[in-house]
């Protein structure tokens, strides 16, 4: 993601789920992340703001 660029709450439920999805297949916490093109850190805060959202 870039800096400076705002992520929609659509956008953030959906790439904790794709991480989600990666993590029940077997990668770790920081290759999902990685290919999601998020932050370990990042990924926190949004499951911590955002955890109980999903998408209609």
């Amino acid at each position: 993601m870039k800096r400076g660029q705002k992520t929609g709450a659509e956008q953030v439920v959906l790439k904790l789920r794709q991480i989600e999805v990666q993590k029940a297949q077997g990668k770790s916490l920081a290759i999902a992340c990685l290919e999601a093109d998020i932050s370990k850190q990042r990924d926190y805060r949004w499951r911590k703001e955002y955890g109980g959202l999903q998408i209609d």
